[in-house]
């Protein structure tokens, strides 16, 4: 029975499906045959391209109008009443936006980058179902579905969840409930130079918002399901180059003299190519963390102030309704920062592992020249392949810990300045 063929757009197709909502081409074609591409586009293709143009702009016009009037209500409430509290939820949802504004800004500027760390990746992807086999790609799929399932669900769930909760109310439970009065509400808290609630202003404001809040949401998914798509790719080359390493019987004890050059040619020949994709599989790694290093640097930033104005509405006490909303989106920001970090810890190890199948494997028997250049590959893995948040911070599982200890640094201030 044939192996079925994993395509490489599995890994990727869900993070171009989000960067596609928000109207974002993140990187070229990486099927097209370089010399294949047409002379002229057709008038269709260019109208397409033209319309995607301007949903993005109108996404980005509108991302930041709501922050604008979000911004606004906190100001405003810090002149009138000084309510904490409520600027504090504010200022979580402002950090939400910021952060996928600067996530879409940063993949439009490396757009060029992107392109070229996605074709090379696509080069190095086995494309025929017997080369696929010692790859074990459906191992690295199905995990790498599952932890992108839960993250997608969670942020999905948590953000549409929020925005229509007000209007479910409105619409439905209030009739239901056979309610004279309802309160017109926004999901966000706003302040604009206008009155909305007793007047159809408030349609699309609530729209608006909600457009922004989906924004906002395929700017997060898009981005870092592809940065751990991209990670997936070096982690399964570094696995396989271990095992093809560990498996390689080097040298020969019972052989003539003329047999022995011909195998020391081949061991040096096997060697060179495992240098040479141990080596490219390194530069992918580096050209990863310049292309994704800003955004996980904002990410990580981001998820400690959220965590601790978050914790901070804890300690003070909320109405229950407001306690869910803050409950689920501590575990999305929880389940984001441990799938970044757990792919960052797993590409460490594996990276690290190259150099213990060299030192394991039957090397004792080789020729001298390949013994000296084992002694160069374990001296480079000794120094792993990690994802960097710029030269700031290393991806790791410790991270969790870094950001964890900031964030109640922060919420200790806080909580100080509060009680005075």
């Amino acid at each position: 029975m044939p192996t079925k063929i994993v395509e490489f757009d599995a890994f990727i197709k869900t993070a171009n499906f989000w960067y596609s909502s928000n109207g974002v081409v993140a990187y070229d074609d990486i099927y097209r045959q370089a010399g294949n591409e047409p002379n002229q586009r057709s008038i269709t293709a260019r109208l397409a391209t033209l319309l995607r143009q301007i949903y993005c702009f109108i996404s980005l016009i509108n991302l930041n109008w709501v922050l604008i009037i979000e911004a606004s209500f906190v100001v405003v409430n810090f002149m009138e009443n000084a309510d904490f509290l409520q600027a504090a939820r504010n200022l979580s949802f402002m950090g939400f936006v910021v952060v996928a504004i600067l996530k879409i800004l940063s993949n439009l500027k490396q757009r060029s980058r992107l392109s070229v760390l996605m074709q090379k990746l696509y080069e190095m992807y086995p494309k025929q179902a017997a080369d696929q086999s010692p790859y074990e790609l459906q191992r690295h799929l199905q995990h790498y579905r599952r932890i992108g399932f839960i993250y997608a669900f969670t942020h999905t769930f948590t953000v549409w969840a929020y925005n229509s909760l007000p209007m479910i109310n409105y619409l439905f439970l209030a009739p239901l409930l056979q309610q004279t009065v309802v309160e017109r509400v926004l999901p966000y808290s706003c302040w604009v130079p206008f009155e909305w609630r007793d007047n159809w202003l408030y349609y699309p404001l609530y729209v608006s918002q909600v457009f922004a809040g989906h924004t906002s949401l395929a700017a997060y998914l898009a981005n870092d399901l592809l940065l751990c798509a991209a990670t997936v790719q070096l982690i399964m080359h570094f696995r396989k180059l271990a095992r093809d390493i560990e498996a390689y019987q080097a040298g020969s004890t019972n052989a003539t003299q003329f047999v022995n050059a011909e195998k020391a040619k081949r061991d040096l020949s096997f060697l060179s190519t495992a240098v040479y994709y141990h080596n490219h599989t390194l530069a992918l790694c580096q050209l990863i963390s310049e292309i994704f290093g800003m955004p996980i640097l904002i990410n990580f930033i981001s998820t400690s102030f959220v965590m601790c104005f978050l914790a901070f509405q804890f300690t003070v006490g909320v109405p229950l309704d407001a306690l869910v909303v803050l409950v689920c989106y501590m575990i999305c920001s929880l389940v984001q920062i441990y799938m970044i970090c757990s792919y960052g810890q797993e590409l460490i190890t594996t990276s690290e592992n190259i150099g213990n199948v060299v030192y394991n494997h039957n090397w004792l028997v080789a020729d001298i020249r390949y013994k000296k250049l084992l002694i160069m590959i374990i001296r480079r893995a000794q120094k792993p392949a990690m994802l960097r948040a710029t030269s700031f911070v290393n991806v790791s599982m410790g991270t969790i810990t870094d950001i964890l200890q900031l964030s109640y640094k922060f919420f200790a201030l806080i909580r100080t300045m509060y009680a005075r």
